[in-house]
């Protein structure tokens, strides 16, 4: 099983996923349209493995 994993849902939002004690845990769920603003917010403390999957699919448009 991977740490972190993202669950692309029906509405049109992704979930990242963490591993722990052997379960998934939902960290954020967000929108395509809403990466932009959750990169640059410092507040955020989101894992580096999620930031690099959000920057990764920012410039997708599938």
């Amino acid at each position: 099983m991977k740490e972190f994993d993202f669950v692309h849902n029906d509405d049109g939002t992704i979930t990242a996923l963490r591993l722990k004690n052997n379960r998934y845990i939902a960290l954020i769920s967000f929108g395509k349209a809403e990466i932009p603003n959750l990169l640059a917010d410092v507040t955020k403390r989101l894992p580096p493995e999620v930031r690099r999957y959000m920057t990764q699919i920012k410039g997708d448009k599938s």
